[in-house]
């Protein structure tokens, strides 16, 4: 498939995808379901239409109010939208159309989701968490064996239970300094980095560890923040698994020849 028909399907799918997952965020926190019931104004309770869930337009047109009573609907639909598009945009741009595509698109669609709880809730809920786990299982197997690289299955294991023990070893040697869904979410980054490579697992949750010190440092001299602060530490596992499966294997290769 050509390269542009790749990326204009994954910018479909993201802004589709993204429109659902501002229906995610709001309600799984609270246990709610995602299906029913259907979206309505949280204001004024209208249920909402075709015209008022076109992703982004729908925002744009009606300038970020209900269309019924002209409450302020907030960016949130929009930023995430646009974030889901552009996640899958970068994995577009990096595997094209290989059958494994949709595996880091699921990804990229849970962090999203799980990234804008975790800041505004402080946890990364389990059911996003295991579903995208499920799901991205068994596009990956599907991928490894249709391009004839079963190896690539053992590979997405392995690296799904080296997350696993490391985020475990930690979260035992913290001592409950880092919250049990970073441990949860250990695997669901292994997997894909495993995929690739499990070598560039270390260096991912590496990543994460050093982006969010490097945060925790400037909040702290800014005073935005104190050493027994807590941070969402998901946001940071989120950015430094995304940077490792671009950059993962040229950090490990320069590494290894150094």
């Amino acid at each position: 498939m050509d390269t542009t028909l790749v990326l204009i399907a994954c910018i479909v799918m993201g802004l589709l995808v993204g429109s659902f997952l501002t229906v995610v965020v709001d309600r799984v926190p609270g246990g709610a379901s995602v299906v029913q019931p259907p979206s309505a104004c949280g204001a004024c309770g209208h249920r909402l239409t075709a015209p008022d869930l076109v992703p982004i337009l729908s925002w744009l047109v009606l300038r970020g109010k209900c269309r019924h009573c002209g409450t302020p609907i907030g960016n949130e639909p929009l930023i995430i939208e646009i974030a889901t598009a552009t996640i899958f945009v970068l994995f577009g741009l990096k595997f094209g159309a290989d059958p494994v595509l949709p595996a880091f698109c699921i990804l990229g669609a849970a962090l999203v989701a799980l990234v804008w709880i975790d800041l505004h809730e402080f946890r990364l809920p389990r059911e996003i968490t295991y579903t995208a786990f499920i799901l991205s299982t068994i596009v990956i197997v599907i991928a490894a064996l249709v391009n004839d690289e079963p190896e690539r299955i053992w590979q997405a294991a392995l690296g799904a239970g080296i997350a696993l023990a490391m985020m475990g070893l930690i979260y035992v040697v913290s001592r409950g300094g880092m919250g049990d869904g970073d441990v949860r979410l250990a695997p669901l980054l292994g997997l894909h980095l495993g995929y690739l490579n499990p070598g560039i697992v270390p260096v991912g949750l590496f990543w994460g560890f050093l982006i969010g010190a490097v945060v925790g440092v400037i909040a702290m001299s800014v005073g935005k923040a104190g050493r027994k602060t807590a941070l969402p530490f998901g946001p940071f596992l989120a950015v430094g698994t995304v940077t490792a499966v671009f950059a993962g294997q040229w950090f490990v290769d320069l590494i290894w020849h150094t």
